[in-house]
């Protein structure tokens, strides 16, 4: 069996988010190691990570301990890395800015491979055929995907064919979800159905950070989007959210998934729960603002908005700026 496993979206930084409270770095290092122990437990060929390794575009932002750290872990391995290239890796979103970002110094160094655009990968397994004496090679192609802006080019994507390898594999760092459409009116979302008859039997899916699962597509043909490896703001799905990786074997029988979460600390142990409990106090205080509003306006449709907003029990900053928002939408 080729035994692929695949990982997206770590987002290694030497400082962490300030809904964190752990060693950001020293956590995220952590989750690296345990990838290895696993790639070693189940006899993986090759790791796929599917982009945004870094969080910082800026280069210099990006400690030379940080990447050292990184080289060392992954020597360790018992298999080779292939990355790809995500929004996050490179100054402004740009790839052209990859010779100088600490991913090209990952690939240029032969820590990680590259895997994106021309760069594929195949991996090669013979076989004996039960009571017969023949062997049988297989192959699974790896090809990537990265990110290249908010409009996503399809001709990425539907002119990706088959040649002599029995199973095609494609990661990509773009939105993906079932029901497709846009990131609040902003970045194109990739819908399954529409990936469905094109020729991949596998998509891997970074860049979204929620967990959105394993889903069969079509006969034979899944979309892996199960989100990021780490978790970095106080929303309830951050905290609740169990990181994963996703095994995926192939053999003459067939696709075989399964995923794996990774050991992480309970939120409490990591998050500024107390800052949580002030953004869910000042969210309830502005939808009571809103409701509070609503309530006046309902029953005032023919008096000025003006006069009603000024005789509303309020601080008197509170009233001006509301003001000034109502003139602006005039």
């Amino acid at each position: 069996m080729i035994r692929l496993l695949w990982r997206s979206d770590l987002h290694l930084a030497d400082s962490a988010p300030e809904s964190r409270t752990d060693d950001w770095a020293a956590t995220l290092m952590g989750k690296l190691r345990q990838i290895g122990e696993i790639a070693r437990d189940h006899n993986v060929d090759v790791v796929l990570d599917g982009g945004d390794f870094f969080h910082v575009k800026t280069p210099s932002r990006n400690s030379h301990q940080l990447i050292r750290e990184v080289a060392e872990i992954h020597a360790a391995y018992p298999c080779p890395v292939i990355g790809n290239i995500g929004n996050h890796d490179v100054k402004y979103g740009d790839r052209n800015n990859l010779p100088e970002a600490p991913l090209g110094v990952l690939f240029e160094t032969g820590v990680f491979k590259r895997c994106y655009d021309e760069h594929e990968h195949v991996y090669s397994k013979a076989f004996t055929v039960p009571f017969q004496e023949d062997r049988i090679t297989f192959k699974v192609r790896v090809v990537g995907i990265p990110y290249h802006g908010t409009k996503y080019d399809m001709n990425r994507f539907t002119t990706l064919v088959k040649g002599d390898e029995d199973y095609l594999v494609v990661m990509v760092h773009c939105l993906a979800s079932q029901g497709g459409g846009t990131m609040f009116e902003r970045e194109d979302i990739i819908k399954y159905a529409d990936l469905a008859n094109l020729d991949p039997d596998v998509w891997f899916f970074g860049h979204w950070h929620k967990n959105q699962g394993v889903t069969q597509i079509a006969p034979g043909k899944h979309v892996v989007n199960v989100g990021s490896l780490t978790r970095g703001s106080l929303t309830e799905d951050e905290m609740a959210r169990v990181p994963v990786v996703v095994l995926v074997g192939f053999d003459e029988k067939g696709i075989h998934i399964e995923e794996i979460p990774l050991k992480v600390l309970p939120a409490g142990q990591v998050f500024d729960l107390t800052e949580r409990t002030r953004q869910e106090a000042r969210k309830m205080t502005v939808e009571g603002f809103v409701d509070s509003l609503q309530a006046a306006f309902k029953h005032n449709d023919q008096e000025d908005l003006t006069e009603t907003l000024a005789r509303m029990d309020l601080l008197d900053e509170v009233k001006e700026r509301a003001l000034s928002y109502l003139e602006q939408a005039r």
